[in-house]
């Protein structure tokens, strides 16, 4: 049997296609590739009427995705219009209000995509791709984006490559991946990457400081989630580069890979990849400002304009601009941050697209530094210490400068024969300047207790550079597509020593309420190091159709990866550090995926994983490598052409020379010889569980995404580890728009539910948090969003772990004003 391509009909509803003879669907694919669309059934083409070509339609679209504005025209003209996904797919239209002709209306929204529409008699046309100049070579017009979410409306996307590189959808990929899309961001409100990962499911974000600090982690299936990427350019995994910051005013989507993604990132925990997709020009005008205000004096102001820089459009400029104030719930934390992101894309020739821009980001908090300045749970003689939620246990001179710079640059360009070669070069500068400074360990129900103030400071930098080429080929009868590629990084970290500071404190409770401590400054003390890391590798991935409802997905991976540390004292003594390298480490990759039918896969997955350490033992030297296997398998669901999916998968994964913080004595901070935190190797460790997932649309006024998730992680004695994460939470957002009750109303959910988490000395019982959203479109431009958070005002922690406890948000409210131009 064969699946016939999907085929969307502007203002009619697509059927599911029947399954069809091969002969049958030789046919259509021969329609299909000469005229790029497939012809369905009409009316006999009739002789168009100079007064029929003349009509005028009030026309009315934003500015988003080219097969939205198609459909949408289609219904606002009365005409039928035929289009195929392959076609429109990734790319964007630009606003077009007034009264037009179907045909100059057609023309203006395809203007510069490479398409046209050909008509077949009154009021019928098919969407095709424009022929060649007889100057130009045959070249693909230049379909740069994939899955492109930004004006979809959607909370779930068709194209996805961040697992292997292939361009598949969800219900195509042999892992879990989640899509954070642009309208779900928006409609929830997350404007910060670490939001976005506390709303995607599988994940827990172990929120133990404020934003910006050095101790937030995310978990992913009994693993910490170190490996981000953007725009599929994998990040280093040392501090200064975690993502966690980054704003998503940015981005297009975020997208989560959960399991080993070893084939891309060459090196990473078993735990998964977050791939940040930035925006890019539309070939169209579009801009809009926004304002937003909320609990405890925050206030965000967000200009983001886009428009074509010629009068051809083939070259576009984009421009993002952020700034922040907010307090916290948390007693004198302040927080500011600015964002300044540009791009520019310029079509070079036919099927050729370059473009390149800049990302900066400021961000700075003070009056909190440390998971120190959580709160602490127990006094000296094991009594709760019964802190509120506002309590804040760091100094007032506390704070955390983090400020990134990122320059970058893509080059595609689109073959005849659907291949694609894409080159990706990124510069990134980190610095971080972070004084933790309060109440350590050991508070008595006198108010005795110890001050620290600790102080870092560093300047990382990454270079990368990222080639791959993908397409079909042809074997023994049958089309395959196949993806080769190889990227290289060099990062250089220089970090500084500072001054430290270890005092007695006589009355805690007056700090604690004033956060008044005499400040000291603490100055560097002429020590430092400088790491130096670099790494490399090729790999390759291919989808092989056996059958045509059997994909094999093969692929492999080839990484080198070097290591050094050099420091120096202020007594101007220097110690060239010790070269740490693996060489041609072998990944694979395994991945089958069986059509049940038109909707429904089956999926298992393989794959090893490898992590060099950047860790340290108590004697100061590196640990050894880690290594483990990932196995993976279920059932994907995917209808409405897309627009829903959903999947079930089970998981095991494996991992031996896990390196595992070691805590000083009474919880207290451990370090070694060289100042670094203290850990050790763990083998045999091990995390089982399984996932069920939903996104997208249920009605076209209904939208869901979330899920359930379960992972088990234990050690080599079957003993559980990582005790203060959940085993099992559940995660749902879902809007509705009740168009019964008023037209432009949107009225919103969220639920996120946790069971019980514990450590040696402290445990927490199962938590549910509720929020709630509404979003109304008071005009065709000005739209306003409302979101309660917390909405029962649950007082629960994210995290206790070694007496330490952070709370969770208390109730908040936020209102968004976004007017689009």
């Amino acid at each position: 049997m064969s699946f016939p391509p999907q085929q969307r009909v502007g203002a009619k509803a697509a059927r599911p296609a029947p399954f069809v003879r091969p002969r049958a669907l030789a046919i259509s694919l021969a329609v299909l590739f000469s005229t790029g669309a497939l012809a369905l059934p009409g009316e006999p083409a009739k002789a168009q009427s100079p007064q029929a070509a003349a009509t005028l339609h009030a026309v009315d679209l934003a500015a988003g995705p080219l097969s939205e504005a198609l459909t949408l025209l289609a219904r606002q003209t009365g005409a039928q219009i035929l289009f195929s996904e392959a076609l429109t797919g990734g790319l964007q239209s630009g606003a077009l209000h007034g009264n037009y002709a179907t045909e100059d209306a057609l023309r203006l929204l395809l203007a510069g995509s490479g398409l046209s529409a050909q008509a077949h008699g009154a009021q019928t046309y098919t969407v095709i791709r424009a022929p060649a100049q007889a100057n130009e070579p045959t070249a693909l017009a230049p379909v740069r984006v994939l899955g492109v979410t930004e004006g979809s409306g959607s909370y779930t996307t068709n194209l996805t490559n961040t697992a292997t590189k292939l361009d598949l959808s969800l219900r195509e990929t042999p892992q879990s991946v989640t899509v954070m899309t642009h309208k779900r961001m928006e409609d929830q409100g997350l404007d910060e990457i670490s939001k976005v990962l506390e709303q995607t499911t599988g994940l827990y974000f172990n929120n133990t400081n404020v934003v910006g600090g050095d101790s937030n982690f995310v978990y992913s299936r009994g693993f910490e989630l170190q490996n981000y990427q953007v725009n599929g350019v994998p990040r280093s995994t040392r501090f200064g580069f975690k993502n966690d910051i980054a704003d998503t005013a940015v981005f297009d989507r975020v997208e989560v890979v959960r399991g080993a993604s070893g084939l891309l990132n060459g090196i990473g925990e078993p735990s998964g990849a977050v791939n940040l997709v930035r925006k890019l020009p539309t070939r169209g005008f579009q801009a809009h400002v926004a304002a937003k205000a909320g609990s405890w004096d925050f206030y965000r102001v967000e200009g983001d304009i886009s428009t074509p820089l010629s009068e051809s459009g083939k070259v576009r400029g984009r421009l993002v601009a952020v700034h922040q104030d907010n307090g916290t719930f948390m007693d004198r934390v302040k927080m500011r941050k600015d964002i300044v992101y540009g791009v520019v894309e310029a079509d070079l020739m036919p099927g050729t697209v370059l473009s390149a821009g800049v990302e900066y980001q400021k961000h700075r908090s003070t009056g909190a530094g440390s998971a120190q300045q959580g709160t602490r749970l127990s006094f000296t003689d094991g009594t709760p210490t019964g802190f509120s939620r506002s309590a804040n246990l760091a100094a007032d001179w506390a704070y955390t400068d983090r400020e990134n710079l990122t320059l970058f640059s893509t080059l595609q360009h689109y073959f005849g024969n659907d291949w694609r070669v894409q080159l990706d070069v990124e510069h990134s500068r980190r610095e971080f300047d972070m004084v933790q400074a309060g109440l350590s360990n050991n508070l008595t129900r006198q108010g005795g207790g110890a001050f620290r103030a600790i102080r870092y400071g560093g300047k990382p930098e990454q270079s990368s550079v990222g080639l791959y080429a993908t397409g079909p080929f042809e074997l023994f009868g049958r089309r395959h597509e196949l993806v080769l590629g190889g990227n290289f990084s060099k990062m250089e970290g220089r970090d500084r020593g500072f001054q430290r500071l270890d005092a007695n404190i006589g009355n805690a409770f007056d700090f604690i309420r004033t956060g008044d401590y005499p400040y000291t400054y603490l100055a560097p003390n002429g020590n430092g190091s400088t790491t130096h890391d670099k790494q490399s590798g090729v790999y390759a991935s291919a989808r092989l159709k056996p059958t045509d409802r059997l994909s094999v997905i093969l692929g492999g991976r080839l990484s080198n990866w070097k290591t050094r540390t050099d420091r120096y004292t202020a007594a101007g003594a220097f110690t060239r550090g010790v070269t740490n390298e693996e060489s041609s480490v072998f990944t694979p990759y395994a991945g089958l995926v069986f059509d049940v039918t038109r909707n429904v896969s089956v999926y298992g997955s393989y794959t090893d994983i490898f992590q060099p350490s950047t860790n340290y033992d108590s004697n100061g030297e590196l640990l050894k490598p880690a290594e483990g296997t990932n196995i993976e398998g279920g059932v994907k669901l995917a209808f409405l052409e897309d627009r829903l999916n959903l999947s079930a998968a089970y998981f095991e994964t494996k991992k031996d020379k896990l390196p595992e913080y070691v805590p000083g004595p009474g919880g207290s901070t451990s370090y070694g010889p060289t100042g670094q935190y203290i850990y050790q190797a763990v083998d045999g460790t091990k995390t089982t569980g399984y996932e069920l997932e939903v996104s997208g649309q249920l009605t076209p006024a209904w939208q869901v995404a979330g899920g359930y998730s379960y992972s088990s992680p234990k050690d080599a004695n079957g003993n559980a580890r990582l005790t203060y994460i959940p085993r099992r939470m559940f995660k749902l957002f879902t809007s509705y728009r009740p168009a019964w009750l008023a037209e432009g109303l949107m009225l919103g959910a969220n639920v996120r539910w946790q069971n019980r988490i514990y450590d040696a000395q402290h445990s927490q019982g199962s938590v549910a948090v509720v929020d709630l959203m509404a979003q109304y479109e008071i005009n065709r431009n000005l739209t306003a969003t409302f979101n309660l958070n917390n909405v029962f005002d649950k007082a629960y922690f994210t995290n206790i772990n070694f007496n330490n406890g952070w709370y969770g948000e208390p109730r908040s409210a936020y209102v968004n004003l976004r007017y689009a131009f």
